[in-house]
């Protein structure tokens, strides 16, 4: 098995591939541009602004560890090796565009991509940038048939095997190759609009709206912390290039890994689990607390603060981003304290705002408050999905066991040993 596939980046054990304080100034770089459309009133387009503001964070973030983190740097990384191949180019487009034309056939042979509240505008978006992609995508392969020392990678060996129809890519680079794509697939046609959504919301909110409402403020603060989330998770998945070094090495291999990662999301999530499973918030802690007293402000700073952690652990990731998939090493940020920092913030945090204990009768509260511990336990095992497939790589692994010592939430591994980081056995690397 060819290693350069899984590690083409030999940055050492340990070392993050990214940095959360540049990460953090990109992403502002970003807003910067989105208030000064605000200042001018350019409201139309959201489709338009999210493309110019993926780009400017993604040309942000490489210029800045350019300068500032020249270990990870992908403009730093590549060198003209060659001169450019013209039929292995070929090879790579061929690979793409029948990429594209499964997706595409897949989106428009169901439904639910096309005609909902979630992922209508996404098509739009699709029709806007996809003929950008194409023609980029050609001089793209030209350059990096150039500087990438992997000149005959999955690209070449599915193209290659869809113009001679022969099998030239093994079993696992053929479903890893599957597998990221459809995480690409599914997840940006729900991260896109989401984030068009609220991009439209910054341009366009009154600010007068909060003045003597601090219910107003709190859904604002709200609103505001899941657009800092929502901006890496969309331009994560859309800037999924080995360029910028943010490619995808590989993609969750398992299905179990995927079903508990896919069901928390629209539809599995809206339409399926949580109404039939796990409708746990039959109210908030807005209704069921006395706006203004000590408890309600209580709450007020403490989801807020959490949702604001939450966020922050997206921004460690930056342009890097993904479910389901190992693009590289970040134990930045918050991930510098423990291994999960958006899961545990985000499941503490809808205690507080469902505050499921809180119900008139015992067997309602009972109710509620089992069916969030078991949405708590759908992220345990994701998170330890996650590791195990994560585990596949020696640098992941010597930040996991350094978090066993480090990490904030060590000392509940005394009471709760399956916590505990645990290694792969050598027998069950896949590499």
């Amino acid at each position: 098995m060819n290693s350069s596939y899984y590690h083409p980046l030999k940055s050492g054990t340990g070392a993050s591939e990214t940095s959360f304080r540049l990460n953090f100034a990109a992403f502002l770089i970003g807003l910067a541009f989105l208030l000064v459309c605000r200042f001018y009133d350019y409201s139309d387009d959201t489709t338009g602004l999210f493309i110019w503001f993926a780009l400017i964070v993604t040309a942000s973030t490489a210029i800045l560890e350019f300068f500032f983190y020249p270990k990870t740097s992908a403009l730093r990384k590549w060198k003209i090796l060659r001169p450019a191949c013209w039929t292995r180019i070929f090879y790579k487009e061929l690979a793409l565009l029948f990429t594209f034309g499964v997706i595409g056939f897949f989106y428009w042979l169901f439904p639910i991509f096309r005609y909902n509240d979630f992922t209508w505008k996404y098509f739009p978006f699709l029709k806007e940038v996809l003929p950008y992609i194409v023609a980029g995508s050609l001089p793209y392969f030209w350059l990096m048939d150039k500087i990438d020392p992997e000149t005959e990678d999955v690209y070449y060996k599915i193209g290659f095997g869809l113009a001679h129809f022969r099998k030239t890519v093994s079993g696992f680079e053929l479903g890893n190759y599957v597998r990221s794509w459809l995480v690409k697939a599914f997840w940006l046609s729900l991260m896109q609009p989401a984030m068009a959504d609220k991009i439209g919301w910054l341009i366009n909110y009154d600010l007068d709206y909060m003045k003597d409402n601090p219910v107003e403020v709190f859904w604002t603060l709200n609103v505001a912390c899941f657009f800092i989330d929502l901006a890496y998770a969309s331009v994560g998945y859309l800037m999924n290039l080995k360029i910028l070094n943010s490619q995808t090495r590989t993609a969750e291999p398992t299905l179990f890994g995927w079903f508990v990662a896919v069901m928390c999301y629209w539809p599995f999530w809206g339409m399926f689990f949580y109404p039939n499973f796990f409708a746990y918030e039959t109210s908030n802690w807005l209704n069921l607390l006395q706006t203004g007293s000590f408890f309600w402000w209580f709450c007020f700073v403490s989801i807020i603060l959490l949702e604001f952690l939450y966020a922050m652990a997206t921004v460690s990731a930056g342009i890097r981003f993904s479910n389901l998939t190992y693009r590289g090493l970040w134990n930045t940020g918050l991930y510098r304290y423990t291994k999960h920092p958006a899961y545990v913030f985000k499941n503490i945090s809808w205690w507080l705002i469902s505050l499921p204990f809180l119900r008139q009768d015992a067997s309602s509260a009972i109710r509620c408050c089992v069916f969030l511990a078991g949405v708590n336990l759908i992220y345990y095992l994701r998170a330890k999905t996650e590791e195990r497939h994560l585990s596949h790589y020696p640098e992941y692994e010597a930040y996991a066991l350094e978090m066993n010592e480090k990490s904030i939430f060590r000392g509940l591994t005394r009471f709760l040993p399956f916590l505990k980081y645990k290694p792969l056995d050598n027998d069950k690397r896949l590499f």
